[in-house]
């Protein structure tokens, strides 16, 4: 494995130390999901059975097994490194199962191996469920072998479609007529509330529809929609969504509930939230209605969970595995948000799911999707470090929308916008908003050798991609030749290219696949707690991009009222000349590119320096040219024309809320440092009577104040640059330690 390879599986692998957010429900989560991965390997038995199997006459036998296997295996445990997993995987390698249920969980647990040993079997079991079928499109607990059958329900029948997608999914061949009878039998089901019950009376075609079951019937259709309505969007030639489904979405947004299976009360509950996680998955819905499904039912199954790590009063292997599926799927990062607005968004239904689903096999971790509208929280959007535009027509944003974009991009987020079909309109349109959005930076064809061609794949192709840059980060890429087609069609040979290309994107924009859990995000909320002191602090404006991230004090400000209780009084960029020591004990400037000094300007800072302010001027992205341009003008009107770093045991470093004897630096950039140098603040400094009047970070603070990653960055981490300008503040403006 390569080296970029094992940075971009350790990024995925990130937990949410440098994101703000519910990080103790996420711990929490953790923790639960550990406790409850403890307890199924616990009931794996030295033969590799789990607790309970079925005997070998039920036509049960194995499901329970396997079910085990797959639930540890979706929570990320490696068959290496687990003797108990591997175990009970060649127990089911060997084991002759004859029921629905049972092939249909070993199918699903073969298609998570990435083990070329299990594609043999993986085939066997597709094949089989797929012959299991009944003349009609359903199944029983027993194959049916295409022939009629007096019974079916369908529970069997979407546990055995799931199998059948699983297969489908690595390659395994279904034949076409397989997912028409299959859909026949869902669109035939469905009750006219729109949702789906255990079994149909063949005298009235009537029952009753409840939670479990009309979450099975929906995730089955999505299966179908995918597999029969390809060419049609292709084509770009249907619409987003059938009116089957559009009902059950309606079912489940009416009756959600996460402390019951709706209608149905306890009974099949943790049956029903791993039914819930499938329909979430496939549809990229963040909520049914106004329901959040997975915050929801994260809640109430944490609430439940026995202290030995299970879950349920009755078969607790079955239930546990259920609950730990759902906790395992939805926190899973997000790669990408789409975005719902008035035009023709979706012309390719299915182009984010997939390519989530690529990066998540290619790249050896789970990400995901989700659908978000112009009015959801923009916590939602913060969820994924891209909001993905896609049009096949013209696109007419609102003033408030405009701003609620350029708010998501100024906090750190991308956005990515293509033409779907090759619109010409949206292209046209999408330049407009470019504009309205970034009035100060130009959108501008990316060069060839951009990161976004060459962070990891080198695709063959020519995007035409172009890109909106502050200096330091990409905040929006445009694509006016269509991305979707390829992303719609699935990753083959001729559409590899893109699915390549966006995997640049989406390492550029995570540095390398760098994202927090679902349900967390870097943008603090604001608390309001008591006040026990207040910074008042100057932002410098001048000719050399002054202002590249102007969230980024923003969001400083609320973590320190929030974890310190100091306000954070700072200004937008004024004019150097209205600097006063005694209004502003700390100013701060930063800038990508070189700039100039009036007179009137350059006295202004030479008269700071005297009265005793302490002006802190950072590189943003890292800046060789400003930094050049700061030694240049800046150093001689501090009194010297050259600076030292400051001493390590300086109180800026030792006497804050922070100890900053050990620093960090981003990743790349920590790999081009001597090995001294990775773990040590390096601030050069001007000193006036032993006290700093000028600090001089040649590395990257400024964005990382705003606490997102950014591909090769130069400059400190995240959590040193909120640490190191945290001290800064306290010393500037005297604030005791608590």
């Amino acid at each position: 494995m390569t080296r970029l390879r094992m940075a971009v599986l350790a990024g995925l692998a990130l937990c949410t130390a440098a994101f703000a957010g519910p990080a103790e429900t996420s711990t929490r989560v953790d923790r639960s999901v550990a406790a409850a991965k403890a307890f199924l390997l616990s009931r794996i038995d030295e033969k590799g059975l789990a607790a309970g199997e079925a005997p070998p006459n039920d036509v049960r036998f194995g499901g329970k097994t396997a079910l085990c296997a797959q639930a540890l295996l979706t929570a990320g445990v490696k068959p290496d490194e687990s003797p108990a997993l591997k175990r009970a995987l060649r127990w089911l390698a060997g084991a002759k199962l004859t029921g629905t249920y049972a092939v249909a969980m070993r199918t699903v647990a073969w298609s998570l191996l990435r083990d070329p040993a299990a594609m043999a079997p993986l085939r066997q079991d597709t094949k089989w469920l797929v012959a299991a079928m009944n003349d009609k499109g359903g199944y029983t607990y027993s194959s049916a072998n295409g022939q009629a059958t007096e019974a079916q329900d369908n529970s069997n029948a979407q546990l055995a479609l799931l199998g059948v997608w699983a297969g489908a999914r690595r390659g395994v061949e279904v034949p076409l007529a397989f997912w028409r009878r299959a859909e026949r039998h869902w669109l035939d089901s469905q009750q006219f509330d729109g949702g789906w019950g255990y079994r149909v009376d063949p005298r009235t075609l009537r029952c009753r529809t409840y939670g479990s079951m009309t979450a099975a019937g929906l995730a089955s259709l999505y299966i179908c929609f995918d597999s029969l309505r390809h060419e049609q969007f292709v084509r770009c030639a249907a619409a987003g969504n059938t009116e089957a489904i559009d009902k059950a979405l309606a079912w489940l947004g009416e009756q959600f509930v996460a402390d019951e299976n709706p209608r149905k009360g306890p009974e099949w509950y943790y049956y029903w939230l791993h039914c819930v996680s499938r329909v979430g998955r496939a549809s990229g819905h963040k909520y049914f209605a106004r329901h959040d499904w997975h915050a929801e039912g994260r809640r109430a199954l944490l609430s439940r969970q026995d202290p030995d790590g299970a879950w349920g009063y009755g078969d607790r292997v079955v239930e546990t595995s259920f609950a730990l599926i759902f906790l395992a799927r939805g926190r899973g990062p997000v790669l990408v948000n789409k975005l719902r607005y008035g035009g023709k968004w979706n012309a390719r239904p299915r182009d984010a799911a997939n390519l989530s689903r690529w990066i998540s096999r290619e790249f050896e971790r789970p990400v995901g999707w989700q659908i978000v509208h112009l009015d959801s929280p923009l916590a939602d959007w913060h969820e994924a470090p891209i909001l993905y535009l896609s049009g096949a027509g013209p696109v007419e944003m609102t003033a408030d929308a405009l701003g609620r974009l350029r708010t998501f991009v100024l906090r750190g987020g991308t956005i990515l916008s293509e033409a779907a079909c090759n619109n010409g309109d949206f292209s046209l349109d999408m330049g407009k908003v470019y504009r309205r959005l970034f009035p100060e930076y130009p959108l501008i064809r990316l060069p060839a050798e951009h990161p976004v061609y060459t962070a990891y794949f080198q695709p063959e192709t020519d995007a035409g991609l172009s890109g909106v840059t502050n200096g330091v980060r990409l905040l929006a890429l445009h694509a006016p030749r269509e991305l979707s087609l390829a992303l719609q069609r699935g990753a083959r040979q001729t559409s590899l290219p893109t699915y390549q290309l966006l995997a640049n994107v989406f390492l550029y924009a995570t540095d390398r696949g760098e994202l927090p859990p679902r349900g967390t995000t870097h943008w603090p909320e604001a608390g309001d707690g008591e006040v026990r002191a207040t910074v008042r602090v100057a932002r410098l404006k001048h000719n050399g991009n002054c202002d590249p991230e102007p969230r980024a004090w923003r969001r400083l400000a609320i973590r320190t009222a929030n974890r310190h209780r100091v306000t954070l009084d700072v200004t937008e960029p004024m004019h150097m000349t209205k600097l006063d020591a005694t209004q502003w004990p700390l100013a701060h400037m930063t800038g990508t590119d070189p700039f100039e000094l009036s007179a009137a300007e350059a006295k202004a800072l030479k008269d700071y320096f005297n009265a005793g302010g302490i002006l802190l001027v950072d590189a943003a992205g890292g800046s060789r040219i400003f930094n050049e341009t700061v030694e240049r003008l800046i150093y001689p009107l501090a009194g010297q024309a050259r600076a030292r770093e400051l001493a390590q045991g300086h109180p800026i470093y030792t006497r804050g809320p922070y100890d900053l004897t050990k620093a960090s630096y981003r990743r790349e950039y920590a790999l081009t440092l001597a090995e001294a140098d990775r773990t040590r603040p390096r601030l050069r400094t001007i000193l006036r009577g032993g006290r700093p009047v000028l600090l001089h970070s040649r590395e990257d603070v400024t964005t990382g104040l705003l606490g997102i990653p950014v591909y090769k960055l130069k400059g400190y981490s995240r959590v040193t640059a909120e640490q190191l300008m945290t001290n800064l503040v306290f010393y500037a403006g005297k604030v005791p330690r608590e």
